[in-house]
């Protein structure tokens, strides 16, 4: 089970600085697995966690000699005993990388289980040819359309993709703290392992862009953004379609990571030509978690009301 970006101590040092946690399992000296999460309290909760934007983080185990009978009882004995060192959280909860199939210790220990579906594109071929020829014919018209408008420009400022993303939120809430993009950025900078790219047109105007990260296997589709009021239709494909050559000329495949929540959303991804790939989401609470989850989501609105007839407490949900 490989040891992806988003394992990395530097990766873990930017995203959540003096907060993430390692626990280990040996065996016959030496380290056979191990298991990093980000560790916080919510109230008198213990929960453990995996940082912001960070895709999956689950365990690491090293590859064991043997039968495949003994391979999967040492694989299944190492996550277990991981487990074990985290079964004092009121809350755990990760996302499990798509080469992570051996279920049957979390389940054992009482996890609960979702599919969490992405797609992964081989792009290791000599040539770009295949590659191009596995899009749907539509998305490689919407893709020649784009590039007879748009130019894709790298960027260097990691602050500005971040204010281009959040104007694009037209004032909703971030689903993570954008203060993390530019520690991740620096990080992932330094050591060459990621890329900013922006669809421009010949006025200047930025119609979309595109944060890319990538390990040893994989180049991750990690964010993308656009300008929903200027945008070309074919701005974000465009800019997809240039992290699958990276891929390419990298010797890497693509992940398009996850997020099909919707069949619109599939529809987009499939005709780029990847293949079902499927996560894992983990999730174990205890009744107390459950119970102080559940207070914190009661609404605002339930607010304490003094009754003008007879001075008692009384509480209204809107």
């Amino acid at each position: 089970m490989r040891k992806s970006i988003f394992h990395e101590d530097w990766w873990l040092n930017a995203l959540a600085p003096g907060r993430w946690r390692e626990v280990t399992c040996h065996r016959g000296g030496r380290l056979a697995g191990s298991l990093r999460f980000v560790e916080r309290c919510e109230g008198n909760v213990k929960i453990c966690e995996m940082p912001q934007i960070t895709r999956f983080l689950g365990p690491v185990v090293a590859p064991q000699a043997g039968k495949t009978e003994t391979r999967i009882r040492s694989t299944h004995s190492i996550v277990a005993e991981l487990l074990k060192q985290v079964a004092g959280h009121d809350h755990v909860e990760m996302t499990l990388d798509s080469g992570f199939g051996d279920l049957a210790p979390f389940l054992a220990a009482g996890y609960d289980v979702k599919v969490h579906p992405t797609f992964l594109l081989d792009c290791r071929s000599e040539s770009i040819d295949p590659l191009w020829a596995g899009l749907r014919d539509k998305t490689k018209n919407i893709i020649r359309r784009a590039r007879e408008r748009l130019t894709v420009c790298e960027l260097d400022d990691v602050n500005k993709f971040a204010s281009f993303y959040e104007a694009n939120l037209e004032g909703a809430e971030s689903y993570f703290d954008l203060a993390l993009l530019a520690p991740a950025f620096a990080a992932a900078s330094v050591r060459r392992q990621c890329k900013i790219v922006a669809a421009v047109d010949a006025e200047g105007v930025t119609h979309a862009k595109v944060f890319f990260v990538w390990d040893d296997k994989y180049v991750h589709y990690f964010l993308s953004t656009r300008d929903k009021n200027v945008a070309h239709p074919g701005a974000v494909s465009l800019l997809l379609w240039s992290g699958i050559e990276l891929a390419h000329s990298l010797g890497l495949c693509f992940d398009f990571d996850g997020g099909i929540a919707n069949d619109a959303r599939y529809r987009f991804m499939v005709a780029f030509g990847g293949e079902v790939a499927n996560r894992f989401d983990i999730v174990r609470s205890t009744a107390n978690y459950r119970v102080q989850h559940t207070i914190r989501r009661i609404p605002r609105a339930l607010m304490r009301r003094i009754s003008p007839r007879n001075g008692m407490a009384q509480f209204a949900l809107w």
